[in-house]
């Protein structure tokens, strides 16, 4: 997949065009409805599809002290696009100059051309200055250049009355609902991270764990214990992790840690993908090393369990 950064570049693609327009903040299943419908288009008429985006959230220039946290980061983000098949995303630079753009304007910059076969929308999309612009609005305005319209219809989440959305993803991580924002994202929610130089206690505890600090601009789930998977080097390992900050030990600072189950490799610096797979339990604050040791061997059956029924 190729990135582009602009309207002009995009003008620059000869090739015939269909494209996936939406925010796009968490590719949950949704947003994957939408992305599949433009991919298969595309190769209907032998051209390219492209998902139009933005880099940063609107709330970034409206309201900063609100801007969301995200359900995905970019390099995943990208990863994931790459396995539909996608062949190109332009994220758009989230400016004024972008927010004060008319619903015209934006249409005039993205079809300015003649080969736009189709672009893919979810019913919910608006867009323009203060959203002014909606399906039908799109519909009406490229009418005469003979541009097709495909709206999507929002998919629901299983047991409530709202759509799948990035909305309730990142409420489900908060509560540690990862079996729902697993079926929402279609996959498990995950973090790349570094991995640290912890404080090498879990070695001498029988755990030797992998640390890595929580990025700042995820959701993250509630402290606690979890069922993880770990990808390192393309290989996957089954784990028990943590995230918190080890009450029961002084001057600790909040990260996540996971143990590997038969693995023993070293790894600091090295770049990993965390994936959350189910909660066990909150953090607790034992009185010993000994009911520590316990208990950890107890979450790492569950975690064993849960994975071998994932």
């Amino acid at each position: 997949m190729k990135q582009l950064h602009s309207f002009d570049e995009l003008r620059q693609i000869k090739d015939t065009k269909v494209y996936a327009l939406g925010t796009f903040d968490g590719i949950h299943r949704g947003h994957q409805r939408v992305i599949r419908k433009a991919v298969e288009e595309a190769a209907l008429v032998n051209g390219v599809s492209i998902i139009i985006t933005f880099e940063h959230h609107p709330l970034t220039i409206l309201h900063p002290e609100r801007v969301p946290k995200r359900v995905i980061q970019e390099e995943v983000m990208d990863t994931v696009l790459d396995d539909l098949n996608v062949d190109y995303i332009l994220r758009l630079p989230m400016n004024e100059e972008l927010l004060q753009m008319s619903a015209d304007e934006f249409l005039d910059a993205l079809c300015t051309d003649m080969n736009v076969q189709a672009i893919v929308i979810g019913e919910n999309f608006t867009f323009g200055a203060k959203g002014l612009g909606n399906p039908t609005y799109m519909k009406q305005a490229l009418a005469d250049k003979h541009i097709q319209v495909l709206v999507q219809p929002l998919l629901p989440c299983d047991g409530l009355s709202t759509p799948i959305s990035s909305t309730e993803i990142r409420k489900a991580i908060r509560e540690g609902r990862l079996e729902d924002a697993t079926h929402w994202l279609g996959r498990p929610f995950q973090f790349k991270g570094t991995v640290i130089k912890g404080d090498q206690r879990g070695r001498t505890l029988g755990f030797p764990t992998l640390n890595l600090l929580l990025p700042n601009e995820m959701a993250t789930p509630p402290d606690g214990v979890y069922a993880n998977r770990v990808c390192i080097d393309g290989i996957w390992y089954d784990g028990v992790g943590n995230i918190g900050d080890n009450p029961t030990f002084k001057n600790q600072y909040h990260r996540c840690e996971v143990h590997l189950f038969n693995f023993d490799q070293y790894i600091y610096g090295k770049v990993v993908l965390v994936q959350f797979i189910s909660y066990i339990r909150g953090e607790v604050k034992f009185n010993n090393l000994q009911d520590l040791i316990d208990q950890m061997k107890v979450d790492e059956e569950q975690a064993l369990a849960i994975l071998a029924n994932a």
